[in-house]
């Protein structure tokens, strides 16, 4: 089995173009990645953004909602007092 010119030049071709696509497919995976990870990192800012926001109105929300509950706490009684007073004044 006796190797040529053609032969080699045909090895040495597949050679190149195997390492030229290696390196190729490498770079583009790099920079594949470096998209991806700044991608991620805006979608993460983003959502650390809508997360504050969100906290924020849920302790608005909260108090709120403790306010009423106070404010029905001091009602509920006068309430239930003028509803005995109107049943002793309709007796």
């Amino acid at each position: 089995m006796e190797f040529g010119l053609k032969d080699l030049l045909y090895i040495i071709g597949i050679v190149v173009s195997a390492v030229i696509s290696f390196l190729s497919t490498r770079y583009k995976i790099k920079e594949y990645i470096r998209d991806k990870i700044d991608d991620l990192k805006s979608e993460i800012t983003e959502l650390k953004l809508s997360h504050s926001r969100l906290s924020s109105k849920d302790e608005l929300q909260q108090q709120v909602l403790d306010q009423i509950g106070k404010q029905v706490d001091k009602l509920i009684p006068q309430l239930i007092n003028e509803l005995k007073e109107k049943k002793q004044k309709d007796e």
